[in-house]
C-alpha cells in the first residue's frame, strides 16, 4: 500500500503510461487515414496500368487486380 496521496502519486507515473493528449491522438487517427487513403488510391491506380508497366514494376494483371480489391483498412 503507499503511503503517497493518490494524486500526488499519479504525477509520478511515467510519461509514456500516460494516455495521450488529444491533439497526439488527432494528428495520429488524421495521419493514419491519410495513409490509407494514399494506399487505396495507388491501388486504384494500378488497374490503370498496362501491362507492360505492371511488367516494369513486376507484377502480374491479376496481382494488381488482388491489391485492387483490398479494403480501405488493409
Amino acid at each position: 500500500m503507499s503511503i503517497l496521496n493518490p494524486s500526488i502519486e499519479a504525477s509520478f507515473v511515467h510519461r509514456s503510461q500516460r494516455a495521450p493528449a488529444p491533439r497526439a491522438w488527432m494528428k495520429r487517427l488524421w495521419s493514419g487515414l491519410r495513409l490509407r487513403h494514399e494506399r487505396s488510391r495507388q491501388r486504384r491506380h494500378l488497374l490503370q496500368l498496362d501491362d507492360h508497366l505492371l511488367r516494369d514494376i513486376g507484377i502480374s494483371r491479376e496481382q494488381a487486380r488482388q491489391e485492387a480489391r483490398k479494403s480501405y483498412w488493409s
